[in-house]
């Protein structure tokens, strides 16, 4: 039920078939057209000639030698402890699932009564980002009869999954660990996780991505708790970020509010930072001020998308001496504002008062060394094209 909330959701995104599949394609290869020319059919005389896209440089051949000398290395009975150690010292991962493939060929029923293997392959190719080969030993891991795996493995192949945004086979090893029957296989504070940063982890993402993806995070957060799971700081900071990146900012904020008296635990300054910058992002300028005066109060950094979300706004938003004191107040945190959020603060101060007023801030942030020479000339330059050049006594000329 999950895959297929999670597949028709997520289809209405039009998303390329890297997304269901990890950058694995699902139709075969076809070479590259001919150049158009004269004699071809479909030619157009004096049309620009098209751009073609650079293939790739094929990998290096695996090296045949390598995979016969960890072979020969290997003692003439081996454990599957002697077999994971061969694949973690391969020189190269590809040639794990080569070397697999053979121990498993003349020495099955030794080797799948322990998944050490398996996973020391899973980590080699996991991390090489050799993700194509990690779903075919995947594959051979999931279906092994005699040892069912536990839960820290079936976490560690979640994991790769979800970097890998093979988004359907985390769902798939998630509902397998949820139908197992042993309880050293059910899901955990640490799966649950795995699966909120799986699908709310990009923050470049457009809020309907994020609007799309709640409806499972919610599905999930809800069988997290019926399954007598207490949610941590994690899994909380995973809802509010799923609602506020989504403009879903009354959820967000009850999430919040039920932090510390229903789940235990207070929020922590990434929890303050979303908030802000949600509220900045939907225009609630006076809520974010609140939340922004709260967290320093209590001693916590703000981030730095926060502190340019909250500063921008309230110039935009026309409060420009609230957004003065907001941006000397994420300085003294640390948190530099940005050029465009400069930009921003000074068109909107030479537009309510004066062009002297925004060279005067300006001139002092420079003092402060919240820019260098090089931001300060081009910020200087842009309210002379916008509003004229100032000589310091005529203002403009």
């Amino acid at each position: 039920m999950l895959r297929l909330i999670l597949f028709r959701r997520t289809r209405r995104l039009h998303f390329s078939s890297d997304f269901f599949t990890g950058g694995r394609s699902l139709a075969p290869s076809l070479p590259s057209p001919p150049f158009a020319s004269s004699s071809c059919a479909f030619s157009t005389d004096g049309a620009p000639p098209r751009w073609h896209r650079r293939k790739r440089s094929k990998p290096p051949p695996v090296d045949q030698s390598q995979l016969d000398l960890a072979v020969s290395r290997l003692p003439p009975r081996f454990s599957a402890s002697d077999l994971a150690d061969a694949l973690a010292g391969l020189p190269d991962p590809r040639l794990c699932p080569h070397l697999l493939s053979w121990a498993l060929d003349r020495h099955r029923r030794r080797l799948v009564s322990d998944y050490s293997p398996f996973l020391a392959a899973l980590k080699r190719l996991g991390v090489a980002r050799l993700y194509r080969d990690m779903d075919s030993v995947a594959d051979l891991f999931l279906a092994l009869p005699s040892l069912p795996p536990a839960e820290p493995h079936l976490n560690t192949l979640l994991y790769f999954y979800a970097e890998a945004r093979m988004l359907p086979k985390a769902v798939h090893v998630y509902t397998r660990m949820q139908a197992s029957p042993d309880d050293a296989a059910r899901p955990t504070a640490a799966t649950y996780n795995l699966l909120f940063t799986a699908l709310l982890g990009r923050d470049d993402a457009s809020s309907y991505i994020h609007h799309v993806h709640m409806g499972t995070v919610r599905l999930l957060f809800r069988q997290m708790v019926g399954a007598g799971i207490v949610p941590d700081r994690l899994a909380l900071n995973a809802m509010v970020k799923g609602y506020a990146q989504s403009l879903h900012l009354n959820d967000a904020l009850r999430v919040f509010h039920q932090m510390e008296p229903v789940y235990g635990c207070e929020p922590d300054e990434h929890t303050y930072s979303l908030l802000v910058h949600g509220l900045c992002a939907q225009g609630r300028t006076r809520n974010a001020r609140e939340l922004f005066v709260e967290m320093r109060a209590k001693g916590m950094r703000p981030s730095r998308r926060a502190c340019n979300s909250l500063v921008s706004a309230m110039a935009m938003a026309g409060e420009v001496r609230e957004a003065e004191e907001a941006m000397w107040e994420a300085a003294r945190a640390g948190r530099a504002p940005d050029l465009i959020t400069l930009r921003t603060l000074l068109e909107e101060i030479c537009r309510q008062g004066t062009v002297a007023d925004a060279v005067a801030l300006l001139k002092k942030i420079e003092v402060e060394g919240l820019v260098d020479g090089r931001m300060h000339r081009e910020l200087l330059r842009g309210i002379e094209d916008d509003f004229g050049e100032f000589d310091g006594e005529n203002e403009l000329r």
